[in-house]
């Protein structure tokens, strides 16, 4: 039931964060705990379901934004950060699976010769 409840997260995930982490700003501190409450969330639904991605040039932007306060800038860097090492690891698999199924091919092939 948790699989299909989180593929239904792709989407709004998709969007929620740049919205809520420009929140970050905000003078009032039960905004800003408000934010961190619904990010805090977020990042525990997401963190291992590798499948859902997150809005990486959204984030740059608001990352980029010269009006961002210190704040915002530091959590995106984060996130970016974050995002970042995922993109390494799901390289990092792919690779592995490729290396993996050429090593099994060229196992299947070696056993005919013995």
């Amino acid at each position: 039931m948790l699989d299909r409840i989180d593929s239904k997260l792709e989407a709004p995930v998709s969007k929620l964060p740049p919205l809520t982490i420009s929140s970050l700003s905000s003078q009032s501190p039960a905004v800003r705990n408000k934010v961190l409450e619904i990010l805090s969330h977020v990042n525990k639904r997401v963190k291992h379901q590798h499948e859902i991605g997150l809005p990486l040039l959204d984030l740059w932007k608001l990352y980029t934004d010269p009006a961002a306060s210190p704040m915002v800038r530091n959590f995106v860097s984060c996130m970016l950060r974050w995002l970042l090492n995922e993109l390494l690891l799901r390289k990092e698999r792919i690779l592995h699976l490729r290396h993996w199924r050429m090593f099994r091919s060229f196992l299947s092939s070696t056993r005919r010769l013995f």
